[in-house]
């Protein structure tokens, strides 16, 4: 996929009113490139930290929606949404919509859902800033504790 092909998927659409971009002025690629040097800067390889968000996920879906308390300390509360949302990358399939709230006992949260831990995964895209989706790895890492 070329680089355009790319910030084309990630920008508005009929699935993604705003799309995954936010009112980010970069490109997907300078997105996805700034996150790769904060998780380097951190000392958090990709996979760990969405192993660590799926992980949250997990522990608030089998809670049914009431709030459990996680290994960190923050609390975590499911908001289901039936149906699926496809990937803006056509191939990639589609994904349960809904999603879980981690707050963190100083105010600061962060909101996954399956999609987002998707694109963390494969594109270590973490969406643009302005995103309601964006994950902000310097938040999500001090709200979970990731290590």
């Amino acid at each position: 996929m070329t680089n355009e092909n790319f910030n084309q998927a990630f920008g508005p659409s009929i699935f993604s009113k705003d799309g995954y971009l936010g009112t980010d002025s970069r490109t997907a690629e300078d997105i996805i490139k700034a996150d790769e040097t904060t998780l380097r800067t951190l000392g958090i390889d990709k996979k760990k930290f969405a192993a660590a968000l799926r992980n949250a996920y997990v522990i608030a879906e089998r809670a049914l929606g009431n709030p459990v308390k996680l290994s960190c300390g923050a609390t975590a509360v499911l908001h289901e949404t039936r149906g699926r949302i496809p990937s803006p990358i056509s191939d990639d399939g589609t994904f349960q919509k809904g999603e879980v709230l981690v707050s963190a006992e100083n105010g600061s949260s962060v909101r996954i859902t399956p999609l987002s831990i998707h694109l963390i995964e494969k594109y270590g895209f973490f969406q643009g800033i302005g995103s309601p989706f964006r994950i902000d790895p310097q938040t999500a890492r001090d709200v979970l504790e990731i290590r």
